[in-house]
């Protein structure tokens, strides 16, 4: 299997996003797929480029087993909204002309956010004919929004529309926590499409000391802090901690890392006069495996408010597997996982006297200390091994890519032929859209003065990858029909349909409005028909065969074969037909087929050529 994996961070960054990447693609390619990294200039989180790399547009490395192909980004320790912006357009620009010219591939692997790295997947998708599968780190934009990084309204709104389009067009989804998936399926994805696979540690590089002792060093106690020091993180409540615990000198705080946080940390530090806190910069894994080793206890926090319910900090996987326990200041996923590995002590997230007093019941209790790193440390090692996760992940994209690879019956092969089709899709919409603008407008305007009611009628219908999305149709019934099929008004269906109805749904008339959802890429010129929301049987049996990879039609090879006059079961088989021999030679022949069809007006429900996904019910 080839794959290529698109992530702005990738070692020898540090932090919880590069090495989950790093995790995925090295134990990816010891599987003996070719595996191919494009990510940016190593810049994260500090913001400055490192050595070799700043003055360079590209490069590349063959590393571990892995291709690993670099793309300029803008980059600057100065953090704004604008200069994020900047840094993640900029890279999502340049991996997509980069990506261009790497070797094809079978899979495309994007990881999230920056969120508009996922429309470089997505364009990548179609110029090498290949699926693309979203890993959602981060449930952006809604994180930013809580952390108030996000306030305007408009781009808010902008934001949310991409994230969706993107979800709603992947492949398949991975989210890392169950808080996370659980807000992605509320908002509409299907669940089937949304795998959990969450973040873990490297339990070949994180392991307990070999003594099984803790440390004291200079007499002192050490409780470690490690990791990203984000907006996110609440680490606030550490130096209120630290300040409760000043006058005891046996304890010393070690802060790891960087992030946009830090210099705000270290000047709040300094002015609190707190002198049994140390702030050390960001490590490689050895180095920080050897660190948390060497600490009594560790801390993992998270922000107060509802956002903190579906974070779990990636750090408390690493405390664990060095068999280290942990207080954590958390809530909602992260407090249930620290439940079910009884390796630590929870206190509520922004409560600084619990953080203390958690701290020192700990460090003055050996035995619960040894207790709660055992617990830990097994925990990680069975439930939480990057190691496990990569396989899992493995599994994925060989489902993913086995799925497809039965489908398609052209020269193109089954992607290339997804892509081809949809610029020719798009180009005619467009065409016939601006041919067809006066005929538009004289039926809406017939539609109207015929009965009262909208002269677009809105409807919920199943597209591409099971996915919901608002088909657009001329009204042919009265506003007052009932929300049934059109078989299921019969006979009675000639009562509620419209005198221009009757017209328009004897030439398919109707249907000009799909032109925009065609424009919109929610539907083909060819393919199955789009079901209706709650045709839940023919929605599974269409999964089965492979009938939801593919955009829905305006026509379809079952519509050219029976329409109204063929069973669900027979719809089924046909619409399986097509998936595995789906060609641009079989869409013109089903274009030319619905047009005699049309002439003759066969199979037709109340002059019209109606299918059961044609709901009759309008509002």
């Amino acid at each position: 299997m080839r794959i290529l994996f698109l992530t702005q961070y990738y070692p020898p960054e540090t932090g919880a996003a590069p090495l989950r990447a790093y995790h995925f693609a090295t134990k990816l390619a010891k599987r003996g797929h070719e595996v191919t990294v494009l990510t940016g200039m190593p810049n994260h989180p500090s913001g400055r480029k490192q050595p070799g790399f700043r003055s360079k547009l590209g490069a590349s490395e063959r590393l571990d087993g892995v291709r690993i192909v670099r793309s300029y980004l803008f980059a600057t320790p100065r953090k704004t909204f604008l200069t994020r912006m900047l840094n993640q357009i900029s890279f999502a620009v340049s991996a997509f002309v980069r990506g261009c010219w790497t070797p094809a591939c079978d899979v495309i692997l994007v990881s999230s956010p920056p969120l508009f790295l996922g429309v470089s997947g997505w364009l990548l998708g179609h110029v090498k004919g290949a699926p693309y599968v979203l890993d959602v780190r981060d449930y952006w934009p809604h994180a930013a929004v809580a952390l108030g990084q996000l306030t305007s309204k408009r781009v808010i709104r902008l934001a949310e529309r991409m994230e969706f389009f993107l979800y709603t067009h992947a492949a398949w989804i991975v989210a890392v926590t169950p808080g996370m998936r659980r807000l992605m399926v509320k908002r509409g994805i299907p669940g089937h499409r949304v795998v959990l696979i969450s973040n873990g540690a490297d339990t070949d590089c994180f392991t307990p000391a070999a003594n099984g002792a803790g440390c004291v060093a200079n007499g002192a106690w050490t409780v470690l802090y490690s990791g990203t020091h984000g907006l996110v993180h609440g680490m606030e409540m550490i130096l209120d901690a630290a300040e409760r615990l000043a006058d005891d000198e046996r304890i010393r705080f070690v802060m790891v890392g960087d992030g946009v946080a830090k210099d705000a940390l270290v000047a709040d530090a300094q002015r609190r006069k707190l002198s049994n806190m140390e702030f050390l910069p960001s490590q490689q894994p050895e180095s920080l495996a050897e660190r948390i080793r060497n600490s009594d206890v560790c801390i993992a926090t998270t922000t107060e408010g509802t956002f903190s319910e579906g974070t779990v900090p990636v750090k408390m996987f690493d405390y664990m597997a060095c068999g280290k326990p942990v207080v954590a200041a958390v809530a909602g996923d992260a407090r249930t996982i620290m439940a079910e590995a009884d390796g630590g002590i929870v206190v509520s997230p922004g409560d600084s006297a619990a953080l203390a007093a958690a701290l020192l019941r700990l460090l003055e209790d050996e035995g619960e200390r040894t207790r709660l790193g055992k617990n830990g440390h097994e925990y990680v090692r069975w439930s939480y091994s990057r190691l496990h996760l990569a396989g899992r992940m493995n599994d994925l994209l060989e489902r993913v890519v086995s799925r497809e690879c039965v489908l398609g019956g052209g020269r193109l092969g089954f992607r290339r032929y997804l892509s081809a089709k949809y610029l020719i899709d798009a180009t005619v919409a467009l065409l016939s859209l601006i041919v067809m603008s006066p005929v538009i407008a004289l039926t809406a305007l017939l539609v109207r003065i015929d009965s009262p009611g909208p002269a677009i009628y809105r409807q919920r219908r199943i597209g591409i990858y099971s996915q919901e999305f608002t088909i657009y149709k001329f009204r042919t019934m009265h506003v007052h029909t009932p929300e049934l099929a059109t078989d299921l008004l019969a006979p009675t269906v000639h009562d509620y349909t419209t005198r221009i109805g009757r017209l328009l749904r004897r030439f398919s008339l109707d249907e000009l409005p799909n032109l925009w959802n065609i424009l919109m890429g929610d539907m083909s010129i060819v393919g199955p028909r789009p079901a209706l929301y709650n045709q839940y049987d023919l929605i599974d049996e269409r999964r089965k065969v492979g009938g939801d990879v593919m955009r829905p039609g305006l026509t379809g090879w079952a519509q050219i074969n029976g329409r109204d006059s063929i069973t669900q079961a027979e719809k089924v088989r046909l619409d399986e037909f097509y998936a595995r021999n789906c060609s641009l030679g079989l869409d013109l022949g089903i274009v030319l087929g619905t047009l005699r069809t049309v002439s003759r007006t066969e199979d037709v429900s109340d002059g019209r050529l109606a299918d059961d996904s044609e709901q009759g019910g309008e509002e």
